[in-house]
């Protein structure tokens, strides 16, 4: 299979995967889950095989719906259950040749209930950040591991007791009303932030980052904005921080795909758009009562990307909203962002007695790692730097990042 191809399938399975899981459970039953999401994966299992040595059709969401009808309905006749499905089994065999994907309206609401129903309120928190990441976005169990800072095994088990409770408590899809919506609200916009997160530095492969996971993020924080319920304050500052992170997209990589630190991007490349979009987006949501963690979060984001410069950032400003951030979120990944910020108001020996606290909670982090090896080296103790940096490229699966990490860990030879 050739890269293009490759890359479209990976494409194709980040936007249509949690479009399908959505339509298909809303058509049949939580009950189903586990086949529908099997026979979601083999339809793109025969789309690799069979677009490999001929062309994708016009229409491949299409084609991979039809695929995936086909299937259900096999199931169902082979497990003798079509009866109870009977609306949905077609019993000329012919016909389901033209089956046909919904109206753009059907598959919009459809995704609304599932996001909704992944964070039904009878599964705890991190329960419901697992089974939307798994069944809205299609991540593996590896890239919600490294999302929520879990061991990968305690991840899959986790997420197998998260799929009981969704087949067994979630009964009917659909959008909650009133104290149930805002309730549920904040779990969804938790997992659209995971989502962008991880789609914004990939937790594994050859690139650094992964756009159609950001995309599908910031398409699912757009497609709350079409409920009116939804459209408040946080969801639109959540829109505005990926906004701006977005904006610096063309310029985190060079021509070869090296990572480009902050520090050595080229501004121009910005994309002005996204930051007059995010700079909107922002505005509004001040609008709302109260101070919310993506505001903040998207404030910080909105500084580093409108600086002039590298050097005209305005490090104590942003220092001043972690200082806020940290008292709202007050969790390792927040800790560690802020202590970076704080090397570069107070120096590098004030930040890493500020890690000294993090050491039992994140110290087998590779980011932990590597941004403690930049801190011994620039308190010139280059022994520990190299130590710490080659601690973080044992940790790191990501390609880019660790070809990154190594060439430091090159120039640091001999300090």
């Amino acid at each position: 299979m050739s890269s293009t191809v490759s890359q479209k399938l990976d494409h194709l399975f980040r936007h249509e995967y949690g479009k399908l899981v959505s339509l298909f459970t809303n058509k049949y039953s939580t009950h189903l889950i586990d086949t529908i999401e099997d026979a979601v994966q083999e339809s793109l299992y025969k789309a690799a095989k069979q677009w490999s040595f001929q062309p994708m059709p016009d229409n491949p969401s299409a084609w991979l719906y039809r695929v995936v009808n086909n299937q259900l309905i096999d199931y169902l006749r082979k497990e003798n259950r079509s009866v109870s499905y009977e609306q949905h089994v077609l019993h000329d065999p012919a016909a389901e040749d033209d089956v046909v994907m919904p109206e753009e309206k059907v598959v919009v609401d459809d995704q609304l209930r599932m996001i909704f129903a992944c964070c039904h309120p009878t599964m705890k928190p991190t329960e419901q950040l697992m089974l939307s990441l798994k069944l809205l976005c299609g991540l593996s169990v590896k890239e919600i591991a490294r999302a929520l800072l879990k061991q990968e095994e305690a991840t899959k088990r986790a997420i197998t007791r998260a799929k009981v409770k969704f087949k067994e408590q979630v009964g009917e899809l659909k959008v909650p009303e009133g104290v149930d919506l805002e309730e549920r609200l904040e779990a969804v916009l938790q997992v659209i932030y995971l989502l962008f997160n991880e789609g914004y530095k990939a937790t594994e492969g050859s690139q650094l980052m992964k756009q159609d996971l950001c995309e599908e993020a910031l398409r699912l924080a757009f497609l709350l904005t079409n409920e009116p319920n939804c459209d408040k304050g946080e969801l639109k500052a959540l829109i505005s921080m990926m906004l701006f992170k977005a904006a610096r997209f063309p310029a985190r990589v060079d021509k070869d795909g090296n990572l480009l630190t902050l520090e050595h991007q080229d501004r121009s490349q910005y994309d002005e758009a996204h930051i007059q979009w995010g700079w909107q987006f922002l505005q509004e949501s001040s609008k709302f009562e109260g101070t919310s963690v993506y505001q903040i979060e998207a404030a910080i984001s909105c500084y580093y990307s409108t600086a002039a410069s590298y050097e005209k950032i305005n490090w104590k400003a942003i220092l001043g909203l972690y200082d806020t951030l940290i008292k709202l979120k007050p969790v390792p990944v927040v800790q560690m962002s802020r202590i970076l910020v704080l090397s570069k108001v107070k120096g590098a020996e004030i930040a890493l007695k500020e890690m000294e606290k993090l050491e039992d909670q994140i110290q087998g982090n590779q980011s932990f790692l590597a941004l403690k090896a930049d801190l011994f080296a620039q308190t010139e103790n280059w022994s520990a730097a190299r130590l710490y940096l080659q601690k973080a490229i044992g940790q790191a699966l990501n390609i880019a990042e660790r070809r990154f990490l190594e060439k430091k860990l090159q120039s640091w030879i001999g300090k």
